[in-house]
């Protein structure tokens, strides 16, 4: 198979680049940024026994209920046989219920419980917390700039050169 053709050069710092530097790379530092991310979540999490596919559910339930499987799926970045378990863990911890739509039987709705909505309000400041740690010494400004940043990479995958 023969690589995809850009319409522009590679950056200097990319795999083409003569000094390439993995540890300069950009999308090997996201993805080292996020594996300790969520190393430092699930050690934070573990004591109120979450994990953080279990935050990542609740935050999304908090920002948007109910949202069907498939949403929870594309928003959480998981893949629907994972989401299933973890959601079956969920509703085993009275977390949070599924619930058939009545317009379409097939869709199901996932909400969060009385007792998710406590947990979320206690472990929040788990999240606040692991945030400033993670943030300390960065003016927002860089922060603003660094999330329309990764905005612009996502976007940009999403037109993937090799479809």
């Amino acid at each position: 198979m023969t690589a995809p053709k850009i319409s522009r050069t590679p950056r200097a710092s990319g795999p083409l680049a003569k000094d390439f530097s993995l540890d300069d790379y950009a999308l090997y530092n996201l993805v080292r940024t996020s594996a300790t991310y969520n190393e430092v979540m699930a050690a934070a999490l573990k004591r109120y026994q979450l994990d953080t596919a279990k935050w990542r559910i609740l935050i999304l339930l908090d920002h948007k209920a109910p949202q069907s499987v498939g949403e929870l799926a594309r928003r959480s970045v998981t893949r629907m046989p994972t989401l299933t378990r973890i959601l079956d863990r969920m509703e085993n911890d009275r977390l949070i219920k599924r619930r058939h739509l009545s317009a379409d039987r097939r869709v199901v709705e996932i909400v969060m419980t009385p007792e998710a909505r406590e947990t979320l309000e206690v472990v929040r400041s788990v999240g606040q917390k692991v945030f400033e740690v993670a943030f300390d010494g960065i003016p927002d400004k860089e922060i603003e700039r660094m999330v329309s940043t990764l905005k612009k990479v996502r976007n940009n995958l999403d037109r993937s050169p090799y479809e």
